[in-house]
């Protein structure tokens, strides 16, 4: 029996050792990620359990906004922002900032006014699928319409509240009147026109010039002339 003592004691400091060693394994094993998910999983739930969100997605925008607010709020105490409106602005840029310098990180785009460009391409691409996957439009060519169209009306509307127009009708005669000093202007600024005068003469000359060549383009008239 003595004989055999030294080896008892070490078999139960191996069996005592075992699940020890196995509890520290499984500790290794565990996944931050999956940890932070159900973090996140859970507070979902208290949102939605105490009456502020209806449903699990609803809770996530919940929890969004106030993740939103709260960084907001963060820039206005380090003083980086005087005003909330001020933190979203700076906010913004600082997203768009970081978004355009990872595309030129990634060599998706060589220079930033190139991810700019590709950016917004990007966001116009995105826009006019959702318009088709939504059904607003069966191709991509009459998204691009309606997205049109959906511009325009929104700066018509905008026209309203700012209370320069009572009506659209009137957004609609005032955007359109703008657009023509614009253009104007723009005749002017390029040398293209030395007065007004000259750009309003100029523009209703290439604007019949165009509409002549539109029409021999769809083949109602064989020549200019006609």
């Amino acid at each position: 029996f003595a004989r055999d003592t030294p080896k008892l004691a070490l078999g139960a400091a191996l069996l005592f050792a075992a699940p020890r060693r196995s509890v520290v394994t499984l500790q290794q094993r565990r996944d931050p990620r999956a940890d932070g998910q159900l973090g996140l999983a859970a507070a979902l739930q208290n949102i939605v359990e105490r009456g502020e969100a209806a449903t699990l997605d609803e809770a996530q925008t919940v929890l969004s906004q106030r993740g939103h607010a709260a960084s907001l709020q963060k820039l206005v105490d380090s003083g980086e922002a005087a005003t909330l409106d001020e933190a979203s602005k700076l906010a913004g840029q600082r997203a768009r900032a970081a978004s355009l310098q990872k595309l030129v990180d990634s060599g998706d785009a060589a220079t930033l006014e190139e991810a700019s460009k590709l950016a917004g391409q990007r966001a116009l691409a995105a826009s006019l699928q959702k318009l088709v996957d939504s059904g607003e439009a069966a191709t991509l060519e009459e998204a691009q319409q309606v997205l049109s169209r959906s511009g325009h009306q929104a700066a018509l509307q905008g026209v309203v509240e700012r209370g320069d127009a009572a009506t659209l009708e009137e957004a609609q005669v005032l955007h359109s009147q703008r657009g023509r000093a614009a253009a104007l202007q723009k005749l002017v600024d390029s040398g293209d026109a030395a007065t007004l005068e000259e750009a309003s003469k100029l523009a209703g000359q290439r604007g019949r010039a165009a509409a002549l060549q539109k029409l021999v383009d769809s083949g109602d008239a064989a020549t200019l002339e006609e």
